[in-house]
């Protein structure tokens, strides 16, 4: 299923992505009656570059908009937390003020300088 998506995301061949495609799983509890919801995919890639063309064709690709699929990153608890504590230095402080600024591998970049958590 995941690689009938993938080929609607990017249009390669079924074979190249088969060979691109390392695991596919899921996360949580099967049937879990609290959430509707189904479960999140983690897709793990054996190139990053095939990674990265999914994440930017994935934004404009009507497939993922039909069907509400996005496409994200996952990340460590540890990335988690900074990311909590680094954005509103990135909303408030930085975009707000005309800034350019985004949040990359657990700090931020405000006008290209590196914020810590």
């Amino acid at each position: 299923m995941v690689i009938g998506i993938l080929t609607q995301v990017i249009p390669w061949s079924v074979e190249k992505l088969r060979q691109s495609v390392d695991t596919v799983h899921h996360l949580g509890k099967r049937n879990d009656a609290a959430t509707k919801l189904p479960r999140p995919v983690i897709i793990q890639f054996a190139m990053r570059t095939v990674r990265d063309e999914v994440w930017k064709k994935s934004r404009e690709a009507r497939v993922c908009k039909e069907m509400n699929i996005q496409f994200k990153k996952d990340f460590s608890k540890e990335d988690h937390e900074a990311r909590a504590k680094l954005w509103p230095k990135v909303r408030q402080e930085a975009r707000k003020n005309g800034k350019r600024a985004f949040l990359n591998e657990g700090s931020a970049l405000i006008d290209e300088l590196r914020v810590d958590p």
